[in-house]
C-alpha cells in the first residue's frame, strides 16, 4: 500500500419507541478521529469489457487487478479501463463504488480450479490507491467477494468437490486480509443474491438452515480476516418480503453480520422493502432484536432503453426519449432511499455506470447489444439488463488477433486494430463511454438531496 492512512467504519440499528421507525447510524474515522457520519451516494461499478463476461475464467469479474510479471512477461492489468472512469464516476457526485468481484487467486483460464497454493496472487493497490486519491474525494469501495451458490446450497454443496469449496473459503479470507487495510475499502459483500424460496425460508428446514449457517460462516471468516481493522460485512439479497416475513429467526443468528444488503427495483418507493406486507409479514423495518440491523440498497436502477419492435430485443435502443423517461424515474424515487425518508437506510448505490453488454439473459453471443423481456413497470417497459448504464458502451478499437470472428456493428469503418495488444495476458479493449445526460443529471441531482 503507498499510503499510511486508515478508515474505520461503523454501523448500527436502533429500534423505536412508541410507534416510530428504527433509525441506523453510519460512520467513518479517519486515522483514529472523531467518527464521523456518513450516507452512502453509491455507484455499481462493473466494467465489463465488450467481449468479455463476469461469469467467465479465469478472474470472474475483477477487472481491478495489478500488472504482474511472470516468465518474463508483464501480464497486463485493467487500469486503462479504470482510469478513464473514475474521473467520471467522481464527477457524478456519489462518495462510494461497488464491485462485484476482488479475488487474491483466480481460476484457470479454462475454467478449472488451481492446486494449492493456488498459484499468482492478485494485488489490487493501484485501484484502491486511485479510489482513495490521497484522500480527496475518495470513492470508499464495498467490495464484493463473489462466492458461489455452492457455498450457500446444501444441494449443490453437497455435489462439489472439497477442493473446489476450500478454494473458496481461502480465497475469501485471503482477499479480505490483503486489502482491509486499505483507506478505501469500507467493506464486503460475501454473496450477490444467493437467495430463493427454496433456501431461504422455504419448507426444507435442513436446506434452509444450511443457508443461513452459511451465511454466518462466512461472515464469521471475513471477520476474522479482517485483523485490526474495523470494516463492514454484509451481503446482498434480492428484494423478497418474504426473507423477512419469514426467516427473522434465521437472521437473529446472524451476528457477524453488520448490515443488510437489498437490490431492489422498486419504481414508486420503498415502502414495501421496509414497511409490512399484508398476509407475509414485517418489512425490515419491522424486525426486532437481533435481527434488526441497518440496509443499504446494494441495486437499484432503471434501464434508459426501449424495443422499436415490442417483441424484438434485438431492436433494443436508447434515444432523448428513452433517457428522459429514464431520468424522471430517478429524479423520482433516489429521494425516497435518503436517511430521512427511509430511516433504516444507509444509502444506495446506483446500477449501474456503464452496459454490461455480456448480462442479459437470452441473448445470442457477449458481443451484441441486445434487449430483455416486457416489464410495465419500468419507465420505458423493458427489462433490458443492457441498457442500466449511465453509460453506453461501444468498440474503441478491436483488440483481438482475428477481427473477423466478430459480428461488425455500424461504426465499425471507426474501428482500428492495436497492434500491441496481441501478446499474451488479458486483452484491455478501451471500450468507448457515451454519456445518458439526462440520466447523469438526474442521479448528481438526486444524490445531492442526501446531504453530505
Amino acid at each position: 500500500m503507498t499510503n499510511t492512512d486508515k478508515t474505520s467504519w461503523s454501523c448500527s440499528a436502533t429500534a423505536g419507541s412508541d410507534g416510530a421507525a428504527p433509525t441506523a447510524s453510519l460512520t467513518m474515522a479517519l486515522n483514529g478521529a472523531t467518527a464521523a457520519p456518513t450516507v452512502l451516494k453509491g455507484l455499481c461499478y462493473s466494467p465489463c469489457p465488450i467481449n468479455a463476461a463476469n461469469s467467465s475464467a479465469p478472474n470472474l469479474g475483477d477487472w481491478f487487478w495489478d500488472s504482474y510479471t511472470a516468465n518474463g512477461w508483464t501480464i497486463n492489468d485493467w487500469a486503462g479501463v479504470w482510469q478513464n472512469d473514475l474521473p467520471k464516476i467522481r464527477a457524478l457526485g456519489v462518495n462510494a463504488i461497488r464491485v462485484y468481484s476482488m479475488l487474491s487467486r483466480q481460476l484457470n483460464p479454462d475454467g478449472t480450479y488451481p492446486a494449492p497454493p493456488y498459484g499468482h496472487e492478485f494485488q489490487h493497490t493501484a485501484f484502491l490507491d486511485a479510489c482513495w486519491n490521497g484522500g480527496q474525494d475518495p470513492l470508499y469501495v464495498l467490495v464484493g467477494i463473489p462466492l458461489p451458490q455452492a457455498m450457500f446450497w446444501k444441494s449443490v454443496h453437497d455435489q462439489t468437490p472439497a477442493s473446489q469449496i476450500t478454494f473458496w473459503e481461502s480465497v475469501l479470507a485471503e482477499t479480505v486480509a490483503q486489502v482491509a487495510g486499505h483507506p478505501a475499502v469500507m467493506g464486503f459483500i460475501i454473496q450477490n443474491e444467493w437467495d430463493s424460496g427454496v433456501v431461504t425460508y422455504g419448507s426444507d428446514t435442513t436446506a434452509v438452515t444450511f443457508w443461513w449457517d452459511q451465511v454466518e460462516a462466512m461472515a464469521q471468516a471475513a471477520k476474522a480476516a479482517l485483523g485490526t481493522n474495523q470494516k463492514l460485512v454484509g451481503m446482498a439479497v434480492h428484494d423478497d418480503p418474504n426473507i423477512c416475513g419469514q426467516a427473522a429467526t434465521y437472521m437473529a443468528g446472524c451476528t457477524s453480520m453488520d448490515f443488510w444488503g437489498v437490490n431492489s427495483y422498486q419504481q414508486v418507493n420503498f415502502d414495501p422493502v421496509f414497511g409490512a406486507i399484508p398476509n407475509i409479514g414485517p418489512g425490515y423495518a419491522g424486525l426486532t432484536g437481533a435481527a434488526l440491523k441497518p440496509v443499504i440498497l446494494t441495486e437499484w436502477g432503471v434501464p434508459a432503453t426501449g424495443h422499436k419492435v415490442a417483441d424484438d430485443p434485438s431492436t433494443i435502443y436508447a434515444d432523448s426519449a428513452t433517457e428522459a423517461k429514464a431520468a424522471t424515474n430517478i429524479t423520482n424515487v433516489i429521494p425516497e432511499a435518503s436517511p430521512s425518508a427511509q430511516p433504516l437506510c444507509l444509502g444506495l448505490f446506483y446500477f449501474e455506470y456503464c452496459d454490461e453488454w455480456w448480462n442479459q439473459a437470452g441473448s445470442p453471443n457477449i458481443y451484441t447489444w441486445y434487449g430483455g423481456p416486457a416489464a410495465p413497470g419500468f419507465p420505458n417497459g423493458f427489462w433490458d439488463q443492457d441498457g442500466f448504464g449511465l453509460y453506453a458502451v461501444g468498440r474503441g478499437f478491436l483488440s483481438y488477433p482475428n477481427p473477423t470472428n466478430y459480428p461488425l456493428p455500424n461504426d465499425a469503418p471507426t474501428w482500428t486494430v492495436d497492434p500491441t495488444s496481441m501478446t499474451q495476458g488479458p486483452v484491455v479493449p478501451l471500450d468507448r463511454r457515451m454519456a445518458r445526460t439526462p440520466t447523469i443529471d438526474a442521479l448528481t441531482t438526486a444524490f445531492a438531496s442526501f446531504g453530505s
